[in-house]
């Protein structure tokens, strides 16, 4: 790297640094979860704010793929994160209201995202059909496990039946998402000699699950008093290296990263969430100013307009709708399942994940990846006043849950955001 491009990285990654911890903060003085500001520090950097010649001046061409790498790690520690939090205690209780809230809650927006898709966004598709359909039912369906629990904590929510409710729900919606993503991205990659790859995916997760797994348990019971500093060696390293796995098979590194995560013991949980969100920290503001800069909604038409109205609407219409009507079918009060809807709407950083991957694989050009970047913020920014409109409060449908099964989030960049 030629002096004058480290010179530009350095001082770029401090000011990015600097830009997502300031509108983090001011996020949260707004009643925010922080990831808004870090979001909207990544737009103001692109050429929609700023501008595109002094974006190019600030941020070089040449300097941006650096930028990338840096941004790459820190969403692999982020999904890695995401997938340590997947508590298996979270879904004790009425798993039969779990699974049906969670379902509903994941696949009616993904059915009204790829009807939207079909029906007004025809004129976006680059590719076949079914793929860019597909991927539109992506993106609408998730909801941001780490954010929503951030705002319980912050809301005190968290031992409340809708904070478990919420929590198990956007669990299995977050193993939903990543697994549906994997069969599209699959399906968006064709390629005879690269294709059989894919079929390694399985073997992987057997590999993870019954080796790995058991092996990290033993090494989480085993290790002497520096067991800390190893587990989380472990946890950046093999996060890393499955990434590293998922991304050589065809896939995206954020599938293994986040598998890594789920396979790794609860021991040591605390430490190692320290470890690596401090490692995100450094990495992780890198990735809101990359996806920024590719949003540009200067070019946006009248036609562009009503697109993303209509994306709007089938948002909210899908992942409200769909939470409220299954969390109504199990008995839930109404202002309880209006509350459980509004937080599982919330999609934050894990949305714009999905999208940095289907810009990246060719599934949707600029204008539409500007399009849902807009929705995620809409929709992420809608959920604290939702919950201050229907008067949520730590009494509302409190439950005595034991703390052995209550998830745990220390602030991760999402939710440090």
């Amino acid at each position: 790297m030629p002096s004058n491009q480290m010179v530009f990285l350095l001082v770029d990654l401090v000011l990015i640094a600097v830009a997502a911890r300031l509108l983090g903060r001011l996020a949260q003085r707004l009643g925010q979860p922080p990831v808004i500001g870090e979001i909207a520090a990544g737009i103001i950097a692109g050429p929609t704010i700023l501008g595109a010649h002094l974006s190019g001046i600030v941020f070089p061409q040449d300097v941006r793929s650096y930028l990338s790498a840096f941004a790459n790690v820190g969403v692999m520690i982020f999904m890695f994160l995401a997938g340590l939090e997947i508590d298996r205690g979270s879904f004790n209780g009425n798993r039969r209201a779990v699974a049906s809230i969670s379902l509903s809650a994941y696949f009616v927006p993904f059915a009204l995202g790829g009807g939207v898709a079909l029906a007004v966004l025809s004129r976006y598709h680059q590719g076949n059909r079914l793929t860019f359909a597909l991927f539109i039912g992506c993106a609408l369906a998730v909801t941001a496990f780490p954010v929503l629990a951030r705002i319980l904590i912050e809301r005190d929510l968290m031992g409340t039946r809708i904070g478990q409710l919420s929590m198990a729900s956007a669990a299995i919606d977050d193993i939903l998402a990543w697994t549906v993503l994997a069969f599209v991205i699959g399906l968006a990659r064709p390629g005879a000699s690269t294709q059989w790859k894919l079929l390694l995916f399985v073997p992987l997760v057997a590999a993870m699950w019954w080796l790995v797994r058991p092996m990290l348990t033993r090494a989480s019971r085993s290790t002497a008093a520096n067991s800390n500093n190893t587990m989380i060696f472990l946890a950046v390293c093999g996060a890393l290296i499955c990434g590293a796995a998922t991304e050589w098979i065809g896939l995206h590194l954020i599938f293994g990263a986040f598998l890594f995560g789920v396979i790794f013991p609860r021991t040591h949980r605390p430490v190692v969430e320290t470890g690596a969100q401090l490692l995100s920290s450094v990495f992780l503001p890198a990735f809101f100013v990359i996806a920024g800069l590719q949003v540009d909604l200067t070019s946006l038409d009248r036609a562009g307009v009503l697109e993303m109205l209509a994306i709007l609407v089938t948002a909210l219409a899908g992942k409200l709708g769909g939470t409220y009507l299954a969390a109504r079918a199990n008995g839930i009060q109404p202002r309880e399942a209006g509350a459980l809807a509004s937080l599982m709407n919330t999609r934050g950083l894990t949305e714009l994940i999905i999208l940095n991957i289907g810009l990246t694989t060719g599934l949707i050009g600029v204008q539409l990846y500007s399009i849902l970047v807009v929705m995620a913020l809409v929709t992420t920014a809608m959920t604290s006043p939702l919950l201050r409109l229907l008067k949520v409060t730590p009494e509302l449908g409190r439950l005595p849950i034991p703390a052995t099964a209550q998830p745990r989030l220390a602030s991760t960049p999402e939710g440090a955001a």
